[in-house]
């Protein structure tokens, strides 16, 4: 999701945007994304340049990056809480095919994404920030630690000589035709979600994301990572924030103490009768955890730069899916 609306912004101010795809991508969908913000959508979608490659395959990023000079490097897989090796194959050893084929073509600068879940939860009292010292526990989900150790793959490059900017995005909010990572709470709620856990997490709208990374690339910041989230938000609220924009029922059950135990025993009936269950035990944590995160230091380097009001993003995301299906 967040790849296609980059591409928009960077259409904006450009003529021309290579993209990589992989065999199996399917483009078409990214128009949904250009129709979101009313634009020409088929004078947007014929200026880019497809480039078939994928991020496990080392080869075909040194092809694809040839007379590149700016890499924006968003791919991952998202699994939330659920045991998944691919994702460290992906999310890890796809960082690391990524920068050594930046480093191989002379990138001038590379922007990696990353997220809030690679983060220090620190002590658990303060806002969590990129300062924010690190606290060895069992508490971090694998997308998180996948994400952690990607960043030390872009640190490498940078001590390679690879000028490079990380972002640490909250939840991401946007619209998509597939609606895919956050979009799955869209799509849950637009057809009914009775439930909610009060925990509490950052938010941000993909637009804010994307137009962040690019004054990043513009400007001569290296070696530096910046937490994106435009306001702290209650689940609970989110959710029905969502509901509001679908004009359907609004969760009115609350999920806190009773889900860790619900995901533990999904998770013994999964291994029993061999399934996977919708929710575990890392992920009940996530949902009811209350973490707040600050982006004062990107906004200290960007004063002007305004984040989008999150309530207001998720009702017109919502007014727009309503209409669009």
């Amino acid at each position: 999701m967040l790849g296609g609306h980059l591409i928009r912004e960077l259409l904006r101010e450009n003529s021309e945007v290579a993209a990589i795809k992989r065999k199996s991508s399917e483009t078409q969908s990214l128009k949904s994304i250009f129709g979101f913000y009313g634009d020409d959508v088929e004078d947007l979608y014929n200026r880019i340049t497809w480039i078939e490659a994928d991020v496990e395959d080392y080869y075909a990023l040194c092809k694809a990056f040839e007379g590149i000079k700016y890499v924006y490097h968003c791919a991952a897989r998202v699994n939330l809480g659920k045991n998944d090796n691919k994702m460290f194959e992906v999310n890890v050893g796809g960082t690391k095919n990524v920068v050594d084929a930046a480093l191989i073509n002379k990138v001038r600068k590379l922007c990696f994404v990353s997220s809030i879940a690679a983060l220090s939860d620190g002590n658990g009292q303060n806002e969590i920030d990129e300062e924010t010292p690190a606290v060895h526990n069992n508490t971090n989900t694998i997308y998180g630690e996948s994400k952690r150790l990607a960043e030390l793959e872009i640190k490498k490059g940078i001590d390679k000589g690879l000028d490079s900017v990380i972002v640490n995005p909250g939840v991401i909010l946007g619209y998509s035709k597939e609606m895919k990572g956050s979009g799955v709470l869209f799509e849950r709620v637009k057809k009914g979600m009775p439930f909610y856990t009060n925990g509490l997490t950052g938010y941000v709208a993909v637009q804010d994301v994307a137009k962040a990374m690019i004054l990043l690339m513009k400007s001569d910041i290296s070696d530096e990572r910046y937490v994106l989230t435009a306001e702290n938000c209650l689940h609970k609220d989110v959710l029905r924030w969502m509901a509001e924009g679908y004009d359907v029922m609004r969760p009115f059950i609350g999920m806190n103490r009773s889900l860790p135990v619900i995901a533990c025993m999904l998770e013994f009936l999964g291994k029993l009768f061999g399934f996977t269950p919708i929710i575990d035990r890392s992920s009940a944590r996530v949902a009811i955890s209350k973490k707040s995160y600050s982006s004062q230091k990107f906004l200290s380097v960007f004063p002007d730069f305004k984040f989008s009001d999150i309530r207001y993003t998720i009702i017109q995301i919502g007014d727009f899916d309503k209409n669009a299906t």
